[in-house]
């Protein structure tokens, strides 16, 4: 085991070890999976759970008006100031499958045109656009991204090299759920439109991890989930729609807003809901801004997916980060490789005998790990992913590639 020196103050680490106990994490796991779901804090679960009592109180007048709408209509213009965008233009859904939909089944394709995508895009994303080419006859055009790139200039000329008069629309991430690459996303949306397409982003990963203003990144469509990095409850994400394709795109469920409305509120009604966790989200916002996102949370996180960078590189044999150090380029997600290591074999084993919660994605022919940290993790969380995985890898054959 390696004892090295923390890049956190001992009056720091002891801050962030009181910020763990507000989660209900046990506290024999290590973490390190939370960009596939994040855990809400307690302050948001318990504020969750008292307005579902509250609301099955008189639950026909708490429906509408009496007791909910307010609440999210005040979440809603909350969630509007954190990613720098107008309130009537968020609709809120589920998750980020449920957003992309919005567009991709309720706008009108012209045959013949082309969508240009990544394949690093998230497996949802690519099957939901295979079907909507081969359903319009379009035609979807993928294309293996850097990996990882050198500038973030790279990954546009990735993109120009690809993008035609053809074109209708390009698809890109924000952060990629592949690598953790963060792109360049205002640069890529002014790309598409200079070729006059139109730009969706998917920005799973984005929110709660880099900073997102819309009106500078200009988009047409922006679709995230608020459970990964905002620690919301569960099934709370968000679509930005450009006022252009107001009524002019069609809701994927019509019941009572099958007329004309002025606001994206007209594209988050799905019927009967509980939507105690939409309001939920008003109090995770409010969690992450009081200890200080920016100043604090934001740092902190980085910090500790540097750590973990420079720890890969420099104690595990073999290994090759397939994302940037550079923070322009990454954020609180790590990947990386290990030179004749079943990936997946060894994270099974972190979890099943050593409580280390961690994932492993695929592209390009590769499998690789990827490692979250998030401000409930600590340095010391590190470590022992760390050691733990020289232990299994210099004491077991079976997590060798065949």
């Amino acid at each position: 085991m390696h004892l090295r020196q923390h890049p956190v103050s001992a009056e720091e680490a002891a801050f962030w070890a009181d910020i763990r106990k507000q989660f209900y994490l046990r506290d024999d796991t290590t973490y390190l999976q939370g960009g596939s779901v994040g855990p809400s804090a307690r302050p948001t679960i318990e504020r969750t759970i008292d307005l579902l009592r509250l609301f099955e109180s008189d639950p026909l007048n708490n429906r509408h008006e009496g007791l909910l709408r307010p609440i999210i209509e005040t979440a809603r213009s909350k969630l509007a100031r954190f990613v720098g965008a107008d309130p009537d233009r968020l609709a809120l859904l589920p998750n980020t499958t449920m957003g992309i939909n919005l567009p991709a089944q309720g706008l009108p394709w012209e045959r013949g045109r082309e969508i240009l995508m990544s394949d690093q895009e998230y497996p949802a994303v690519k099957n939901l656009f295979e079907y909507i080419a081969d359903r319009d006859g379009l035609t979807l055009h993928k294309f293996p991204l850097p990996t990882p790139p050198e500038t973030p200039q790279d990954i546009v000329d990735a993109y120009a090299q690809r993008i035609t008069d053809r074109t209708c629309l390009v698809i890109f991430s924000h952060v990629y759920c592949t690598t953790g690459l963060v792109a360049p996303v205002r640069a890529l949306t002014r790309l598409a439109h200079d070729h006059g397409a139109m730009a969706i982003v998917d920005g799973a990963h984005a929110l709660g991890m880099v900073p997102v203003n819309l009106t500078e990144i200009a988009c047409d469509f922006y679709v995230t989930s608020c459970h990964k990095w905002l620690l919301t409850p569960k099934g709370v994400g968000m679509v930005y729609i450009d006022a252009s394709y107001q009524n002019i795109l069609r809701p994927l469920i019509i019941g009572h807003n099958n007329k004309p409305e002025p606001t994206a509120s007209r594209y988050d009604r799905i019927g009967t809901a509980d939507l105690t966790h939409y309001a939920g989200m008003d109090t995770a916002i409010d969690y992450q801004l009081e200890i200080g996102w920016e100043d604090k949370i934001r740092p902190y996180c980085l910090a500790l997916a540097r750590y973990l960078k420079e720890r890969v590189l420099e104690d595990i044999a073999g290994s090759h980060l397939t994302i940037p150090m550079d923070p322009e380029m990454s954020g609180f997600l790590t990947s990386f490789l290990i030179d004749g290591i079943d990936i997946g074999k060894l994270k099974d084993i972190l979890w099943t005998e050593y409580n280390i919660q961690t994932q492993s994605v695929s592209f390009n022919g590769i499998r690789a790990f990827r490692i979250s940290t998030h401000f409930y993790d600590s340095f010391h969380d590190i470590d022992r992913f760390i050691d733990t995985v020289n232990d299994i890898i210099h004491t077991r054959k079976d997590v060798a590639l065949s």
